[in-house]
């Protein structure tokens, strides 16, 4: 059984040696690539385990490698009601992994942007842990705790997905909170600060979405 996935979309990745030291850390893992994407193995020099979608980003020369080489590929009809990142994430959850993890879905076209951020409920409804992954940070719905372990100086950001998010608990923030309420719509949670070696977040009830940046002060926007 695999304990981790990586869907990856077809997103820009900008780093690939962030994403190789990722990668060659994971262990009983599995690789998907998610049609256009295929663009972004070239970039990152590895090769996906699974291709799936409706191939009409592919290049289809990759396309035919890929499938000479023995690459499980799964075709879709153009006329497809669903993404080819939610195409993706289904067939991973079906494998019950301890992690899935989602590179390039953030950026760019923002209806994709918020497609991908909403899936991250097919995860978190699985009870498996669901990320979305760029060179910057991560995103992730939080419906019970989170612990940051040395990470001083990062950016956190907490907005609602459920239209309240009650008992929410900051501890180690620069902001903390105690058993405050966020509701959706509010802007009250972005841009809070780790101030201690340990921090932590936990909340009674609804979804949070926690959105983290690795360095402090660096993000996309400032690059």
């Amino acid at each position: 059984m695999c304990q981790t996935v990586i869907i990856v979309s077809g997103g820009r990745l900008v780093d690939p040696v962030f994403f190789n030291k990722k990668i060659a850390g994971m262990k009983n893992r599995l690789v998907i690539c998610c049609d256009g994407g295929a663009r972004n193995f070239q970039y990152l020099g590895i090769k996906p385990d699974v291709v799936i979608g409706d191939m009409d980003s592919i290049d289809p020369v990759q396309l035919e490698n890929y499938s000479a080489q023995g690459i499980k590929i799964i075709k879709y009809s153009a006329n497809k009601d669903f993404t080819d990142t939610e195409l993706a994430l289904d067939y991973a959850l079906k494998f019950n992994p301890e992690e899935v993890f989602i590179w390039g879905a953030l950026g760019g076209r923002l209806d994709h942007t918020l497609a991908n951020v909403f899936l991250l409920f097919k995860g978190q409804e699985k009870g498996i842990n669901t990320y979305l992954v760029d060179e910057y940070g991560e995103a992730f719905i939080l419906d019970k705790k989170a612990v940051f372990i040395n990470e001083t100086g990062k950016t956190v950001s907490l907005l609602a997905l459920s239209p309240k998010v009650t008992g929410i608990t900051l501890s180690g923030f620069l902001y903390p909170l105690e058993k405050g309420t966020l509701k959706m719509g509010e802007t009250r949670g972005v841009s809070n600060i780790v101030n201690e070696d340990r921090a932590a977040i936990s909340v009674r009830s609804g979804k949070l979405l926690v959105i983290g940046y690795r360095q402090k002060d660096i993000f996309p926007e400032a690059l």
